[in-house]
């Protein structure tokens, strides 16, 4: 009985150690993302070709966040040794073995759905080994991680459209410019203070364009959403600024699980009430999963 305990508990601690590297908990964003993107260019009701681009989306982001790992491995080894790879959960050959698996089945999916959607996904990718590569030195890394969003509500609108692709204009870059902020604060976690506070306010920026829009044409529906995502903000930042301890961990993972809300302002703007409907359930899953593997 007490080998079955050990290989059970041997096993639940490698599959914890795959599921941590893999950030499985902010993947419910990267799926709102994708009905937001969908939706922009007309998918409003979410349907098989969608949930394929979900799921593409999905297996780059934890392939994306595999290779963080492998990148960032000599710097954990000193600092977080806690962390999957250092503590020899996993092997950095197991790794690296299940990114590139991830990168493939994901490339090979989206080949399925077509050639705007797969020259895309192929940018993303370029886009997230950059990031990888040189987050840890570059001031740019944050810019990075916003295109890396920006590139999952492109490949979502153009497996449904190339047409009219001014429409991610402005839902993009607010989404640009919120990760933006969040990545910004994220930077700042070993830090006693941020520096400059006016990157934050970025953050707030979906408010300020969402209820403009109201002044023009009101959406009932929206308004409770602006609300929602206005106060989740601010009460995510205010734990950045706590004294005497920042707790910055707790403010980018309740930011992160934000990018759902920010997905549901776009969807509710773009007439899309199933896709709001999702887009809050990821948001509520987000934070449930936070609980289990910590979202970074």
């Amino acid at each position: 009985m007490s080998k079955k305990v050990s290989i059970y508990r041997s096993w639940r601690k490698a599959l914890y150690g795959y599921l941590a590297l893999a950030r499985i908990s902010n993947s419910p964003t990267v799926v709102s993302n994708t009905l937001a993107g969908g939706a922009l260019a007309g998918a409003l009701w979410p349907d098989g070709k969608l949930g394929l681009i979900a799921i593409v989306m999905v297996l780059f982001y934890m392939a994306g966040m595999y290779l963080n790992d492998l990148m960032d491995y000599a710097v954990d080894c000193r600092e977080r040794p806690e962390r999957p790879l250092p503590a020899g959960i996993v092997s950095p050959s197991a790794a690296v073995a299940v990114a590139l698996t991830l990168f493939g089945c994901g490339s090979l999916l989206l080949w399925s759905v077509g050639p705007h959607p797969f020259l895309s996904g192929l940018v993303l990718i370029v886009l997230i080994i950059c990031y990888d590569r040189w987050h840890k030195s570059n001031p740019l890394s944050p810019l990075l991680m916003a295109l890396c969003r920006l590139m999952v509500y492109i490949t979502a609108f153009l497996a449904f459209s190339v047409q009219s692709l001014s429409t991610l204009l402005i839902p993009g870059s607010l989404l640009v410019l919120y990760v933006i902020g969040l990545t910004y604060i994220a930077k700042t976690e070993n830090k006693p203070s941020m520096t400059n506070v006016s990157i934050v306010a970025t953050l707030f920026l979906p408010t300020v364009y969402f209820t403009a829009r109201q002044l023009q044409q009101v959406q009932w529906v929206t308004l409770p959403l602006i609300l929602f995502f206005t106060i989740w903000v601010a009460y995510s930042v205010s734990f950045a600024f706590r004294s005497p301890k920042r707790q910055v961990g707790r403010t980018v993972g309740q930011l992160i699980a934000g990018i759902s809300l920010l997905d549901a302002l776009v969807l509710a703007t773009a007439g899309s009430p199933l896709g709001v409907l999702l887009a809050l359930v990821a948001f509520g899953l987000t934070l449930s999963l936070q609980h289990y593997v910590r979202g970074t």
